[in-house]
């Protein structure tokens, strides 16, 4: 359904959001005459005009992953006793196609559609989020590993540009998500 909203012509006081004239209600005689042809009543795009706005943060949010996944992600100052896995890429990659995927459908005309977004899209970026920000604490603080000569050796990585870029893309995304739920 599309929602409409009184457009005052010239001379005429604003109207509140949302105002709906109750019964029987006519202009203040004291106000001018609309132009001729004016349109007392538009189509009210400001809703529509918010819910594209918190597509396109979850849309950049995801796509913003997505770059992070391909960019320098992890490294470690022993790689030749501790290769750094594709495992954390691998997931900024699939979280950054969801979260882009549903950004898009965040732009259905279904309402319903559009809040199951809204929600998956801020669960799975604070998923994405927390997965991230645990590599990376887990990288940093690292681990006992055994050498090549089988010596124990404490072996941590340090967190590079794209895990950090994937990380602020899930936190744009789910700013796109709150966004998409509030009315």
């Amino acid at each position: 359904m599309m929602s409409m909203r009184l457009n005052p012509p010239p001379g005429w006081p604003p109207a509140p959001p949302d105002w709906v004239p109750p019964p029987g209600w006519q202009p203040d005689p004291s106000w001018p005459d609309p132009p001729p042809g004016w349109n007392l009543w538009i189509e009210d795009t400001t809703g529509r005009d918010k819910q594209v706005r918190a597509a396109i943060w979850t849309i950049a949010g995801g796509g913003a992953v997505l770059l992070g996944s391909v960019l320098p992600f992890l490294s470690s100052p022993q790689p030749y006793i501790y290769t750094v896995n594709s495992t954390p890429k691998d997931s900024a990659a699939f979280f950054g196609v969801v979260l882009a995927v549903l950004g898009v459908i965040m732009l259905a005309k279904s309402n319903r559609a559009k809040l199951i977004a809204g929600i998956l899209t801020l669960i799975i970026a604070g998923l994405a989020v927390l997965e991230l920000g645990g590599f990376t604490l887990a990288g940093i603080v690292g681990t006992n590993q055994t050498d090549p000569l089988g010596g124990s050796v404490h072996v941590n990585f340090s967190p590079q540009i794209g895990i950090f870029v994937s990380i602020l893309g899930c936190v744009a995304a789910g700013i796109g998500a709150i966004m998409s739920l509030r009315r």
